[in-house]
């Protein structure tokens, strides 16, 4: 009985993100660039160390459509770490590695050109047979089309929709049709599908891109389909698997809660099985600190006691009353933070505005002003300490304005 087929379906790389860090002097690499090539390394040994046959790349290599020469140096020793050890590598365009203009390359194309032993990049709709060590199977590729790039028309987004589902199922359907039924086939998209949940990949939303529907991928015909596009790992559909491998790493705070890995697949034709490996990442970490009452220094110093913020990239939320902004004392809170975590991405604030007390019960509209703040200022518990001071300066500040003739 032949072996699985054993691959590799990623995508959503992201090479090139520089948000949460800091640019490295000594090599010109953001920490945040590193923290998504240390990921793909170990994607890269797992492949190599357990002799899978290919990686599958669904698309968005890069975080830009247009990388710089660094960031496409460190994609492409990986890619030849892969080559250099028998493991076929995939390639389709997403959205964020195509040009606006149609005829413009890609910036992963370079692979076709230079011909690497077992690399292949594909820009449209494709079927491609791949031999490996333990047998040959078959690649449906679909890679990201934009309306503009499919020539298709329409003045709504539902008339652009049932276009594009049109032209896509017709060269899907073309593709299929030609499909050896002997050998086991993938098929690889990078497309928004119905139903699934949204990682940080925002341009999903309805009404600003098309969605296909589950069924249009999950044919007969298909033992395995691998997508890319949207950031959460997320199974759509059982037979054939319908499978978003999500972004290798995490984007940003979105996907804080998210794990983080790649999908392996034994490929075998009518009896495909998969499981998505989770990796070991950066973790994002938010403190939400609730300071409506007490000292608000003190709970977010409380908040993050013993908590493991070395390799964290860190964000705190404080709900707290206007009056006590100036306890919270953030320069010294930031200095704490940054002493103890890898990034501070900040430290936002929930202000609960002090006018939503000042109806007072004992506060009536016969009291002149100073007396109405006199009444508002010895009723409010968290004044107590300070209470006679600020009735002292409550009544001079009242009679400087009525010499100046203000009130």
């Amino acid at each position: 009985m032949r072996e699985p087929i054993r691959l590799i379906h990623t995508g959503d790389l992201h090479i090139g993100m520089q948000n949460y860090g800091r640019l490295d002097s000594a090599t010109g690499i953001h920490s945040r660039i590193n923290d998504f090539l240390t990921t793909l390394d170990k994607l890269v040994d797992y492949a190599i160390g357990n002799e899978v046959d290919a990686v599958l790349i669904c698309g968005d290599v890069f975080k830009n459509r247009e990388p710089d020469v660094t960031q496409q140096r460190e994609f492409a020793k990986r890619v030849k770490r892969l080559s250099d050890a028998d493991i076929k590598v995939y390639i389709i365009v997403g959205n964020h590695d195509l040009h606006n203009a149609a005829g413009k390359a890609t910036s992963v194309e370079i692979y076709d050109v230079v011909d690497l032993p077992g690399v292949y990049v594909r820009r449209k709709p494709s079927l491609d047979v791949l031999n490996t060590r333990r047998g040959a199977f078959q690649v449906v590729a679909l890679p990201y089309a934009s309306p503009s790039n499919l020539a298709v028309e329409g003045s709504t987004i539902e008339e652009i929709s049932i276009a594009i589902r049109a032209k896509l199922g017709h060269l899907l359907d073309m593709l299929i049709e030609k499909l050896d039924p002997a050998l086991p086939a993938v098929l690889m998209a990078h497309f928004s599908l119905i139903g699934a949940v949204s990682g940080s990949e925002r341009a999903i939303m309805l009404g600003r891109e098309v969605t296909l529907p589950v069924g249009f991928f999950a044919r007969p015909e298909i033992d395995y389909v691998a997508m890319g596009h949207i950031h959460k790992h997320q199974v759509l559909y059982d037979k054939p698997p319908v499978v978003y491998c999500g972004s290798l790493d995490r984007v940003d705070f979105n996907e804080e809660k998210e794990d983080k890995g790649f999908v392996e697949v034994l490929l075998k034709k009518g009896a495909t099985s998969f499981e998505f490996i989770k990796l070991d990442t950066r973790p994002f970490k938010t403190f939400y600190v609730d300071a409506t009452t007490g000292d608000p220094f003190k709970k977010v110093v409380e908040a993050i006691q013993g908590q493991p913020l070395e390799e964290a990239i860190v964000k705190v939320k404080v709900r707290l009353p206007a009056h006590a902004l100036s306890h919270l004392r953030e320069k010294e809170l930031y200095r704490i933070l940054r002493e103890r975590a890898f990034y501070v991405a900040g430290i936002e604030k929930d202000i609960i505005s002090d006018l939503s007390h000042l109806r007072h019960p004992g506060i009536t509209e016969k009291m002149d002003v100073m007396h109405a703040i006199a009444e508002y200022i010895s009723k409010k518990e968290e004044y107590k300490d300070i209470r006679q001071a600020l009735l002292k300066a409550n009544e001079q500040l009242i009679q400087e304005l009525k010499e100046e003739g203000a009130i």
